[in-house]
């Protein structure tokens, strides 16, 4: 918790003489139509508040997403009374800011009206000095219902024309109209959550006093010529109705190098007034050698320095602590034979992104910034050796903490603004609030060295080209896209911001859509921008199917979470089957299971029923098998293409970031990471397939099989070595090898090292006549440095769906050792297990023990294999044979012990 506390204190205007004041705490919550009063947390938010005070069931659990779903229709009060000493009411400002209201608040004071909010993206100040009193003083706060105003909305919209879609998906059990209001998308519903219209004070309130000027912001930007040049801007504000009088502001910047160096620099100014605005700046000259650079994870250190800004007028004294980092960033767009590069050139190095897509931490706002939940699954993130998150643009602007973290780690953060797979309207009314949330939340968040890119939205660009509301062929509705966008968001970043590239919509063709007036004549084309591609027709482990597009922002498979994760929100035994009604209410994809069930049966064996308790474990392995690996052939068929351009000029990719990291409830969804934390297969697997250097095959549709080495190396790879061990599948001993020496591997490069027809090797391999052979055998692929050494993880080549093969019945032998304690907190155990045949996709389920295995989801060769297994819980290693259970492939349909469901019947007698 220690980093966490640093954070706060890092991120708080610090005022002398204690001018400000907290209000948040425990208030009063009321809805009033129905006489309920309870005490509310602030920050907080009705649905959490509600379940706190047990007026409500909790929220996750069963179908109660639907039996809540009146709270989100209801009008909610929150009150507070505070103290207010008679000597703060002396100052010339008094301003109550809250930082976040979601989302259709009436404030008052002491039974004085002082205004509205309407957006729950934005900081809403207001000047209470004449309505502040000395002693008791009483706030409210009433939220009207967000369904109900966005039903408004839409209506006093539709008298002109429509702005679609009117509601989400059936599937989704979700609200209507979110479009039409500024509120997190994804609270009316989404295909990968449950639907919670929330409402409450979700951020801080507090109140400042000041004497002469507000300042609402300090921002900083940094530029590159000859020297870091650091400008630090700061945003003063005169709510008063008063005559503005000329104002000296005196400034003083400091950044700390290290211990015994600073450069310092001060200035005095006088504030110049344009509509009760004023701004002044003060910049920094850093000499190039004085400063370490910051780099994304993987390709150097996340140098962050402390820099101290402190601003006074007259008495009043401000001071900001804020860590920064020195690094370029450019969008590189280049005209190509055919089409546009697409890439980061971060320091001037060209850098493949690596990552995933983020959705908000919690359907709940005010839970979005829980310390623990964003530091582990950002922690996640870099672990899986990823550099760069997409925040989605149908959930939040992030948390300080979320950004903060995201500097610390190395994840560079591609930031969508919050509009996705809509239409929106462009009213005045509308259009004012969003310059006015662009340009606080860029103000707020520019600064991060992490935020490498803004884009305008998710898949709006995308909806027009495709039709999907009918509005593709409407010239008002594109017409409505420049505007908002182009027109807009587009031109007031850049005017915030001129240090980061920006781009329009998400999927797009990038700087040529611009060149096309903002609506390209293909988002999707694999020539140009960034793709979101999406297959569940295909099959998921054949590589061919895949684009060549030159940045992939968007791809990805379902799968079901682990059983004990379900088991939380389960409210009978009998609602863990895949057919039951708690199943097909947590799947909100229209066929989605009918699609997993496709794809699984592509490749893999299906269990011979899916309603009984153990089959349902297998389906849900085999779901998260068949996710994990499809995710590792198309990401690796994006790094095979980093270097390489086919006849049709696709390639030259640089970018694989995955849908999605995160999950926001216990459901179906294309996540790596479960709710609560728990890894799935493809998070495990992301390890090997995101590793700064792999080995990979590609087979063609013509049976070739090239094999590529990939590195994200800035340094070149001398002297390796490739080794193909190909086994029959009834021996752990190979019957073939082949070698392919002194390699020497270019930097940051994907390098072929050999093509050949890979049913031919197979029958020369020994592993049976022509057309046979590809169900005898598997290829092992690994990579050895000149020392002998493995420098990549080990990969393979399946010549023929693994369905179709004879695979040995694993059986094991378990060793659990507890390993001698550390200096870390947690405990450490290998778990060692012993087989004598090949076991493919051995997956270790350790039931309710919560912690983090090596490596998951692995072959078994050798005959033996250990894995590390950390965990925080007090357990022994007699705890942990107890509840483990091992799942190979070759289990499904045969059986041959039992399922481990102790933990179960506890919670269902």
């Amino acid at each position: 918790m220690e980093r966490f506390c640093r954070f706060l204190l890092i991120f708080t205007y610090i005022w002398n003489n204690g001018d400000s004041m907290s209000l948040n705490g425990i208030w009063t919550g009321q809805i009033q139509s129905l006489n309920i009063s309870f005490p509310a947390n602030v920050p907080g938010g009705i649905y959490t508040d509600l379940v706190i005070n047990n007026l409500i069931e909790e929220n996750l659990v069963g179908f109660n997403d639907i039996k809540n779903r009146w709270v989100g229709n209801q009008s909610i009060t929150y009150e507070t009374h505070f103290m207010v000493d008679e000597s703060l009411l002396n100052t010339s400002n008094i301003d109550l800011v809250f930082h976040g209201l979601d989302t259709f608040a009436n404030v008052s004071m002491n039974g004085k009206f002082l205004g509205i909010s309407s957006n729950m993206f934005l900081r809403y100040t207001f000047n209470v000095k004449d309505y502040i009193k000395p002693g008791r003083n009483y706030l409210k706060v009433e939220f009207i219902s967000a369904v109900k105003i966005a039903e408004l909305l839409y209506e006093k919209q539709s008298l002109n024309y429509v702005v679609p879609p009117k509601c989400v998906p059936e599937e989704y059990n979700g609200e209507c109209h979110v479009n039409h209001i500024r509120k997190m998308q994804a609270s009316f519903g989404w295909d990968w959550g449950p639907a919670f219209p929330s409402s409450g004070i979700w951020k801080d309130v507090e109140l400042l006093f000041s004497n002469r000027a507000l300042l609402t912001d300090i921002t900083v930007d940094i530029h590159k010529n000859d020297t870091w040049n650091v400008i630090v801007t700061v945003f003063f504000k005169n709510l008063q109705q008063k005559l503005l009088e000329d104002i000296t502001c005196h400034m003083t910047v400091k950044l700390d190098v290290n211990d015994k160096v600073s450069v310092v620099n001060a200035s005095e100014t006088v504030l110049r007034w344009d509509d009760k605005q004023a701004v002044v700046w003060i910049s920094l000259h850093i000499p190039e050698n004085l400063v370490e650079k910051w780099w994304p994870n993987g390709y150097g250190k996340q140098t962050l320095y402390l820099l101290k800004t402190q601003v006074s007028i007259g008495t009043d004294t401000v001071e900001r602590s804020t860590r920064i980092g020195f690094r370029t960033i450019k969008l590189v767009q280049n005209p190509l034979q055919q089409g546009l590069s697409f890439y980061f050139l971060v320091n001037d190095i060209p850098v493949f992104a690596k990552g995933s897509n983020w959705i908000p931490a919690s359907i709940f706002p005010e839970l979005t910034a829980q310390a623990d939940t964003v530091d582990s699954l950002l922690q996640s993130a870099k672990d899986a050796h990823m550099n760069m998150l997409r925040v989605w643009g149908g959930g939040v602007y992030e948390s300080d903490l979320f950004y903060d973290l995201a500097d610390e780690y190395g994840i560079m953060i591609w930031q969508d603004f919050m509009f996705a797979c809509s239409m929106y309207p462009t009213d005045d009314r509308f259009l004012e609030s969003v310059r006015e949330e662009v340009v606080q939340n860029v103000k707020r968040l520019k600064y991060h060295p992490s935020i490498v890119l803004w884009a305008g939205n998710n898949e709006n660009e995308a909806a027009l080209y495709g039709n999907w509301y009918g509005t593709g062929s409407e010239e008002i509705y594109k017409e409505d896209y420049i505007k908002l966008y182009a027109h807009l968001i587009k031109q007031t970043v850049e005017n915030l911001d001129q240090t980061r590239p920006f781009v329009v919509s998400s999927p797009s063709d990038g700087l040529f859509t611009e060149q096309n007036n903002f609506i390209g004549p293909n988002p999707y084309s694999t020539l140009y921008g960034d793709v979101h591609y999406y297959n569940y027709f295909g099959d998921g482990w054949n590589i061919n199917q895949y684009p060549r597009t030159r940045f992939a922002s968007e791809y990805g498979f379902q799968s079901i979470p682990s059983l004990y994760t379900l088991a939380n929100v389960a409210e009978s035994k009998n609602d863990l089957k895949l057919s039951s009604e708690f199943m097909v209410h947590r799947q909100h994809l229209q066929y989605g299971y009918d699609y997993m069930k496709f794809l699984i049966s592509k490749n893999l064996p299906m269990p011979r029923s899916v309603d009984t308790l153990e089959g349902f474990f297998d389906f849900i392995y085999l779901s998260q098998l068949n996710q994990a690996v499809s995710v590792k052939v198309q990401t690796e068929s994006y790094r095979q293409a980093k270097s390489y351009l086919n006849s049709a000029g696709e390639g030259l990719t640089m970018g694989a970031l995955y849908w999605q990291l995160n999950d926001v409830w216990q459901a179906p969804s294309w996540s790596s990471i479960e709710f609560g934390g728990r890894w799935k297969m493809l998070h495990y697997f992301a390890t090997e397939f995101f590793a700064p250097v792999i080995v990979t095959p590609r087979v063609s549709v013509d049976r070739d099989l090239t094999i590529y080495v990939v590195t994200d190396d800035l340094l070149s790879i001398e002297s390796c070595t490739v080794k193909l061990n190909v086994y029959k599948w009834q021996s752990t001993v190979p019957v073939h090898t082949e070698l392919y020496t002194d390699i020497t591997i270019e930097p940051i490069l994907s390098y072929e090292v050999a093509t050949f027809q890979l049913d031919e090797f197979l029958t020369k391999a020994g592993c049976g006549e022509l057309f046979i052979a590809k169900k005898n055998c598997v290829i092992q692929l690994a990579l050895y440095n000149r020392s002998g050494e493995i420098i990549a993880p080990l990969n393979y080549v399946y010549p023929s769906p693994l369905k179709s093969v004879d695979l040995p019945l694993a059986n094991f032998r378990v060793r659990v050792t507890l390993i001698p304690a550390q200096l870390s907190a947690g405990l450490n155990f290998e778990i060692e297990l012993t087989s004598t045949e090949i076991a493919l996709f051995v997956y270790l389920d350790l039931g309710m023990i919560h912690g983090r295995l090596s490596e998951n989801g692995f072959h078994i060769f050798s005959g033996k294999k250990v894995v590390k297994f950390r965990t925080n819980e007090n357990v022994t290693q007699d705890d942990i044979l107890q509840v483990l259970t091992v799942q190979t492939l070759s289990q499904i349909n045969n059986r041959n012990g039992t399922l481990h469901i102790d933990y179960l019947n506890k919670l269902f007698p």
